[in-house]
């Protein structure tokens, strides 16, 4: 198996963190392959709120009903926006940029998790996550929060994927 297959197989959702910082060496390489995904005509439509302050962190547990509780052994996190006016496409982008971060964090030894945003309901009644999100983070009504990325150095690291046990039932070759 290459490099890369077995560190997409090693990329597990860690929930909860060891007590030690996230480096800022490892924050800026996790950051840099987030902005070095594809992205529909190259727009790049994206923004990325570095989340280090454990105050700040401890408020965002309540951004999603009953979903955020990893946040709270979190040492930082990563709230990914795309800009609505900018591209149609900021959604999938920030998916890219997501998965590109979730990957380089597993490879630098990182524990992360994907915490979706979108389309979510906060703790708060009647509130969304995102306008939960918003009014703790301050960005602005065009940028749109899809996900935080969770980080923080593996308490416990769940086994890793077998790639031999994929459902190849689930690839068709010309048509269905």
């Amino acid at each position: 198996m290459n490099d890369l297959l077995k560190a997409m197989s090693a990329r597990r959702s860690v929930r909860t963190y060891a007590d030690r910082d996230v480096s800022d060496a490892d924050l800026d390489a996790i950051l840099k392959a987030g902005r070095l995904g594809p992205s529909g005509k190259g727009i790049k439509p994206y923004d990325f709120i570095v989340i280090r302050d454990p105050q700040t962190i401890q408020k965002l547990v309540g951004c999603r009903k009953g979903g955020a509780k990893m946040l709270t052994t979190a040492k930082a996190a990563i709230a990914v926006l795309g800009d609505e006016d900018r591209s149609d496409t900021w959604i999938e982008d920030d998916a890219v940029a997501m998965t590109q971060m979730h990957l380089m964090a597993s490879y630098l030894g990182l524990g992360s998790c994907w915490l979706q945003i979108r389309l979510r309901p906060s703790d708060t009644e009647g509130k969304s996550a995102e306008d939960f999100a918003r009014d703790v983070l301050g960005f602005p009504k065009n940028n749109r929060l899809e996900a935080i990325l969770a980080l923080g150095p593996i308490d416990e690291a769940p086994e890793p994927h077998d790639p031999d046990a994929l459902d190849d039932g689930v690839i068709h070759q010309e048509k269905w």
